[in-house]
């Protein structure tokens, strides 16, 4: 464990005999890029100036904080002083802040450029607003992989904080001094040092014990933790976890300020001060080495590896939406960096990458307790800054007509077509059904398909227990939202339906009946289906026109043709669908668009109709699609049943639109629906 201990503190020099065990507090605050204005506000009065008010009225008490450059940024802009508050408690030594990348990227899923160029920026702010240059990072989401040391050590961080569990694997070649097991499960204490190849960082295991006592029990259970850590040399132990949770998740604010816990929390470990004391990593680091080495596999805390399915990038595999996401943002940066070899202008490059590491917020990427990607105005902040990073890496001048490119877009090893033009963009998928899977509007900057089918998910049975648990009231400590099971609308058990096909759009079925309305409101008109999706081919004749396409799938019996065409000047996109020899008696050709307009509050069933239209005010557009074949059109609201801090709740997705054709034995058929796109 090294030499015994001599901290620097906020009043001075601890003695040479300095207490047993560090309890070294990390504090991590942050809200996703996209997020209300309303919920930063309540997340600063109810979380974090309260708690930097507890600090101030106790010096003693040293903590690590992160804020990630969003919440930087919006504190700037808010609450100026708040940071000047911040600044002091650093400048006397009773706060470290640690850095992390900007926006709260996930490492590992972002190229090795953007990674030591978001951890620069941050280190950078740091230092200006702050003073010293930090050199500890937060690691989002503990999303660890072996690799990360070589970024890290060459960005200058010197250490980071993992999930204890994350080294649990290692166990048997960990000391045995370090370890505490008990009926309570098992710590870890010290810090170990990981390399790959040459470059090495520290790693701090931070306890889960403590992470679900803090601050859910009173401050004695901690103190009894704590109390197991001590060895016959000073020792620490690492908590780790949300700002949030200390007044922002519900029922805390009450429990954390209202009732005292922080205050008990904080009065508690000064008056064990003959053993414990809080200090900051770098204060433990400056007399203090590691305690062993260890090598790492990929991983990230307890929770995340039940959600992801035991790896985080699973959720890549299980929601194609995310995938597609994942891959614009790789793609955008690629793109960034070729730019940047030819010399483009500096400052538009510069806003250009500003507008890519805010699109590799990790929120929207992935969901646990917290919304996250099924939250549609997260996800639709994502792709807002990614196409914004792709107009200013068009040739000046604007973008013109483009010919139809093939290449693969969401990394499944087969190519997609994109077919753009200046101010629109489309990407079609041929061996999915050929879906037109992205629509892009540069002004404002909205993909028009980012919907999220609806799935089953291990929470929904939740809804299936009664009476729900609510979360503590009177004098006893909120329960953990990790523990609760409430639902914040009623009635969400009639909106649980599944889709067995990605919500995207130009989607055509061949049916052997006419669907019900709710049929196709809870997707289970597939019995209908003559055939289900399949890959389509690209006709010769594309590339005629730069701005049009055509799909081909040939049946046994006859032919179906697609047709898609950019008319990017009056912003409209034509979809053609036809048949030659096919015995079909229901044609449907299915739209999902990340549209929510006011108006649609239920499913509609209109017959004979020949237009309908979406108009979703917070968005600022609205498509009006005109078929030329009079239809039957079914349209609903898409929703979700996803889970919130607050409980399961219905979560808004866009809107479906689906147009029915009775063919009464034409063989040979077609039709044109006409997209025309306007600013509200």
């Amino acid at each position: 464990p090294g030499p015994p201990l001599a901290l620097a503190g906020a009043d001075g020099l601890h003695s040479m005999s300095a207490p047993a065990v560090h309890l070294l507090l990390a504090i991590h605050c942050h809200q996703p890029v996209g997020n209300f204005g309303f919920i930063l506000e309540q997340a600063f009065e109810r979380a974090y100036e309260p708690f930097l008010e507890a600090l101030e009225r106790h010096p003693a008490i040293r903590a690590t904080l992160h804020y990630s450059g969003i919440l930087l940024d919006w504190l700037q802009a808010h609450q100026p002083r708040f940071l000047d508050r911040v600044r002091r408690l650093v400048a006397r030594g009773q706060v470290e802040l640690l850095a992390s990348g900007y926006y709260e990227p996930i490492l590992p899923l972002i190229p090795e450029h953007d990674r030591r160029g978001q951890i620069a920026l941050m280190r950078q702010t740091l230092q200006r607003v702050f003073g010293p240059s930090p050199d500890g990072l937060w690691l989002t989401e503990r999303v660890w992989e072996p690799e990360l040391p070589q970024t890290l050590a060459r960005s200058g961080i010197r250490y980071t904080l993992l999930d204890v569990n994350q080294f649990q694997t290692a166990a048997a070649m960990l000391p045995a001094a370090m370890q505490v097991r008990d009926e309570q499960g098992w710590d870890l204490l010290g810090c170990f040092v990981t390399a790959y190849g040459r470059d090495s960082v520290l790693l701090f295991p931070a306890s889960k014990r403590l992470r679900y006592a803090i601050p859910f029990q009173e401050p004695s259970k901690t103190i009894e933790v704590l109390r197991r850590a001590q060895r016959s040399t000073p020792i620490c132990l690492t908590y780790a976890d949300d700002g949030e949770k200390f007044g922002l998740w519900p029922k805390t604010h009450e429990w954390v300020y209202g009732q005292g816990w922080l205050e008990r929390f904080f009065q508690a470990i000064e008056r064990e001060s003959s053993w414990l004391t809080t200090s900051t990593f770098s204060q433990y680091l400056d007399h203090a080495g590691p305690n062993g080495r260890v090598s790492l596999p990929c991983g990230t805390y307890e929770e995340m590896v039940e959600w992801s399915g035991g790896y985080f990038r699973n959720f890549f595999v299980k929601y194609p939406e995310a995938n597609a996401m994942l891959h614009k943002m790789l793609a955008v940066s690629e793109r960034l960096q070729e730019s940047a070899g030819r010399r483009r202008r500096m400052k538009t490059l510069d806003e250009a990458r500003r507008h890519l590491y805010m699109a590799q917020c990790n929120d929207a990427y992935w969901h646990g307790v917290f919304g996250g990607l099924y939250l549609a105005h997260l996800r639709r902040a994502v792709y807002s800054h990614l196409i914004e990073a792709e107009q200013l890496l068009e040739p000046p001048g604007g973008r013109r007509s483009v010919l139809p490119t093939l290449q693969d877009l969401d990394g499944d090893g087969r190519p997609e077509l994109v077919l753009r033009h200046s101010g629109l963009s489309l990407v079609i998928d041929p061996d999915d059904d050929g879906a037109v899977t992205e629509i892009d509007v540069a002004q404002p900057a909205v993909n028009l398909t980012d919907t999220l089918s609806r799935r089953r998910e291990p929470y929904h049975d939740k809804l299936r227990i009664t009476p729900f648990a609510d979360a503590a009231s009177g004098g006893s400590p909120p329960a953990s939202i990790h523990d609760s099971v409430k639902v914040k609308h009623q009635g969400l058990e009639t909106l649980l339906a599944y889709d067995d096909h990605r919500r995207t759009c130009f989607l055509v079925s061949a049916l052997s009946a006419m669907p019900t309305l709710r049929q196709i409101v809870s997707s289970t008109w597939s019995e209908y289906r003559l055939w289900s999706g399949g890959a389509w081919t690209l006709s010769p004749r594309t590339g005629r026109r730069q701005e049009a396409v055509m799909l081909l799938r040939r049946l046994p019996q006859g032919l179906m043709r697609k047709t898609i065409a950019l008319d990017a000047r009056h912003r409209r996109v034509s979809f053609g669908c036809g048949i030659e020899g096919l015995d079909i008696p229901i044609l449907a050709i299915e739209f999902n668009l990340a549209l929510r307009d006011p108006r649609l509050g239920q499913p509609e069933w209109r017959e004979a109709a020949d237009a309908v239209e979406m108009r979703d005010p917070a968005v600022g557009l609205g498509v009006s699609m005109r078929t030329s074949e009079p239809a039957t059109i079914a349209s609903f609201p898409v929703d979700t049943v996803s889970e919130s801090e607050e409980g399961l709740e219905r979560t808004p997705q866009g809107s479906a639109v689906v147009f029915l054709w009775p063919l009464r034995g034409q063989r040979r058929w077609s039709c044109e629906i006409t997209w025309s796109i306007g600013a509200l």
